[in-house]
This record gives C-alpha cells, sequence and structure tokens, in this order.
C-alpha cells in the first residue's frame, strides 16, 4: 500500500481534479497523510476543460458565501501556490435578452444583498467595458471583482502545492469500488489492489456516480458535454468576461480568446439518463433551451459498464454544430476583430445535479466518506473555498459555511427545487 510521511494514508482522495487537489492541499498544510488517485493524469476531466471563468455574479444564493471567499482567495493565489495561473481580475458583465432582464435586475439586488458589487449598467458602460461589442440586449449587470485563470495552470499549481505539502499522488490508478465493512467506509479498490484510510473523499467528478453506486450510494447526476473554442491571439479587446444568450467568452493575456455557447451543452441518452429522469425532469424544463438530447454510442458504453463491470474511457467529443455556432456569434459580436479564426476545439463533461448545487456532505448514515460532487459546472470558481470546506467535513470540524443545502440526503427527501443561478 503506498504509503505517506512513513505512515498508511489518514484520508484517500478519488479524483484528481481541482476540487481533489485543493482539498489534498488544504488537508497537507495540515499535516494529515493524503493519498489522492485518478484513473489518468492530474486535471485530465472537466477542470481543465473549462472557460476559466472565476465569478459570484449569476450564482445561486446558497452557492454566494462559498465564492465569496474562493474568490478572495483566488486574488493572492499566484503568491500562495507559487505558480503563475493567468489571474486577471477584469469583471465579468453579463447581458440578457427581453425574457431574462427581470431575473438579472432581481439578481443584482440578491448580489448587493450579499456585500457583491453587482450593479446594472448602461449600452455606454457596456461599450466601455468591452470596446466595439454588437450584442443585442435588453439588461446589463457587471461585477468588477470577478476575474478569470488559466484552467490547465491552476489545477498543475494545486497539484504541485498538495505533494509539497505531503500528499502522495497516484496517477493511473482507477477506484473501482468503495470498500466498506457494515456501513462504515473504509477504503477504495483499485485496479492495483486495496487502498485503504480513515476517511475516502469522493471527489470524482463525473465518475462519482457509479463510485457511489458500488456502495448502496444514490447520486442524482448527469453529464453534460460542453464543446469549448480557442481562437488565435488577437489584439487586446478587454480584460472582462462576457456571458450572453448563446455565447461566453473572455480574453487570455496572450491574445487568445476562450468561448462557448454561454452554458449547456450536449446530454448523451443512456439508460442511466432515463433511470434519472424524474429527478431531472424539472432542471430540464428550466434549461431546455441550453439542452440537446443526443443519441450516440455512450448508451453502448454505459450498457457494458453496468452490466460487464468494463469501463471504456473515451474523450469526449466536441459538437460540430455548436463549435460553428459559437464561433459565428463571436464574430458578429466582435466584428472589428477581422482575422478571428478558431485554431482549436476540446470538449469537456459536466457533472449534474437536479438543483445545480454541490454535494458536499459527510453523510451520517455512511461514516468514513465524504462527497464532494456535481458542483454543475461551477467547481473551477469554488475550489479555493470547496477545498476548505471539505478539510473541516474531513476532520469532523464546522465548516465556515452552511453546507446543510449542499447535503446529499436532499435528493432521497425531495427536499431540493430547479436550479436558481441565472448565469
Amino acid at each position: 500500500m503506498p504509503t505517506t510521511k512513513g505512515r498508511r494514508p489518514d484520508v484517500v482522495i478519488v479524483g484528481g481534479g481541482i476540487i481533489g487537489l485543493a482539498t489534498a492541499y488544504e488537508l497537507g498544510r495540515e499535516g494529515i497523510a493524503v493519498a489522492l488517485l485518478d484513473a489518468d493524469v492530474l486535471g485530465s476531466g472537466q477542470s481543465t476543460r473549462g472557460w476559466g471563468f472565476v465569478r459570484q455574479q449569476g450564482r445561486s444564493p446558497q452557492e454566494l458565501s462559498m465564492m465569496r471567499a474562493a474568490n478572495r482567495r483566488w486574488s493572492g493565489l499566484e503568491d500562495e501556490l507559487d505558480e503563475k495561473i493567468e489571474w486577471v481580475q477584469g469583471g465579468n458583465l453579463a447581458l440578457a435578452g427581453a425574457d431574462a432582464a427581470e431575473k438579472y435586475v432581481t439578481w443584482a439586488g440578491i448580489g448587493a444583498e450579499h456585500g457583491l458589487d453587482t450593479r446594472l449598467v448602461d449600452p455606454f458602460e457596456v461599450q466601455e467595458l468591452v470596446p466595439g461589442l454588437r450584442l443585442p440586449h435588453d439588461t446589463a449587470i457587471y461585477t468588477s471583482s470577478d476575474g478569470h485563470a488559466d484552467p490547465v495552470s491552476a489545477t498543475r499549481a494545486y497539484g504541485e502545492a498538495a505533494a509539497r505539502a505531503g500528499a502522495v499522488v497516484l496517477t493511473g490508478w482507477r477506484a473501482l469500488a468503495l470498500e466498506r465493512r457494515g456501513d462504515r467506509v473504509i477504503g477504495v479498490h483499485t485496479d492495483h489492489g486495496p487502498l485503504r484510510a480513515e476517511t475516502v473523499v469522493c471527489a470524482a467528478g463525473a465518475g462519482s456516480r457509479r463510485l457511489l453506486r458500488t456502495a448502496g450510494i444514490r447520486l442524482p447526476q448527469n453529464r453534460v458535454r460542453g464543446t469549448v473554442g480557442l481562437t488565435a491571439p488577437v489584439p487586446p479587446v478587454s480584460t472582462t468576461s462576457v456571458w450572453a444568450p448563446g455565447l461566453a467568452f473572455r480574453q487570455r493575456p496572450d491574445g487568445r480568446m476562450i468561448f462557448s455557447t454561454g452554458g449547456g451543452g450536449d446530454v448523451d441518452l443512456t439508460l442511466d439518463t432515463f433511470l434519472q429522469a424524474p429527478h431531472f425532469m424539472t432542471a430540464f424544463l428550466h434549461n431546455h433551451r441550453r439542452m440537446r438530447l443526443r443519441v450516440n454510442a455512450e448508451a453502448l458504453r454505459e450498457l457494458r459498464h453496468r452490466f460487464t463491470g468494463v469501463e471504456v474511457s473515451t474523450e469526449p467529443c466536441t459538437s460540430p454544430a455548436l463549435a460553428r455556432r459559437s464561433l459565428t456569434r463571436l464574430r458578429a459580436a466582435l466584428p472589428s476583430q477581422l482575422e478571428l479564426r478558431a485554431e482549436r476545439f476540446w470538449a469537456g463533461v459536466i457533472d449534474a445535479t437536479p438543483d445545480g448545487l454541490p454535494v458536499l456532505d459527510r453523510p451520517a448514515e455512511h461514516p468514513g466518506l465524504v462527497v464532494a460532487t456535481g458542483f454543475s459546472g461551477h467547481g473551477f470558481g469554488l475550489a479555493p473555498a470547496v477545498g476548505e470546506v471539505v478539510a473541516a467535513l474531513v476532520n469532523n470540524a464546522r465548516p465556515d459555511h452552511d453546507v446543510h443545502p449542499f447535503r446529499l440526503r436532499r435528493f432521497a427527501d425531495g427536499d431540493y427545487r430547479a436550479p436558481t443561478a441565472i448565469l
């Protein structure tokens, strides 16, 4: 068994994304022996495939306390982790059409109640923030304290910091099942053998549902496949990240632009999708304009895993239609950038819950287990604060933020509702 600091690990973390790595970093700084495992290389999942937005704006009110704390950490994270992560505090600008204008105005008030600097901006200030922007809208809100960072650099920085703090990082180790003694989780079965610890943290992203199911634990979790693009370098436009109907984008320090369709994506229909339909129907109706239901080979792969236990890892497929659509909208939004062309596209898989909120819990009915998953596309921005929260749960301490809305049992109890985030 791998050891850390000469002894068996106190904590095993399943998942080498930014949530698992931030947790390993926080625990390592407390002198807790941690082993973190991932089936692939660190950050091979959604953590490095998103847009890099770090925004408080537009979130569900239940997340705002954590996100405000995370935002404060992001501002000093380069110095803390001693790595460049391309942090830019350029604010977030969100544009709404007539159908969503009232929600945006209401949310600006919610942000103010939570101490945010969110405010309504007029068309003249929109042009000051993003010169030459041509996106029709009825309402715009802006939060100047928001920012963005490079997902690859930030995830790598957390991985290196966790290792310096003493965590043993095991890449190429696949978690096959949770190991139990009665109701207590005592470790993980892996393709390299058993790995035992006092506490197991499930931070496996889109793989969390399958792993928890091996211990009879039910987690409603859909997989949303998003397509993201990167342009060739263009002259400086703005440091502000932009979210609008059908388009989201930001400019990196090297002049390249990250862009996508502004939320949502493809949901690949599988047997598991249908089994979870009662949980997700309300969320789908709430977000149906953003979601596309697709029939493809993912259904066969899911069936094979369900009946044989064999899991075939595949690179998420981009959607050519969404790629073309988002690039066309970006060109229309920035007509002054005549040389705007895409260098490449990629896809990621977002682990979505029925209410768009994460699961952050140490369920009493499953001692020895902590769950940190289901971030519904918000995990990157939340990671610095979530690492602290999960470390507190591991230590049976009271987190600095109210985690009651994020308990696992809310789904079994029916105590949840459609997503309340507006972005």
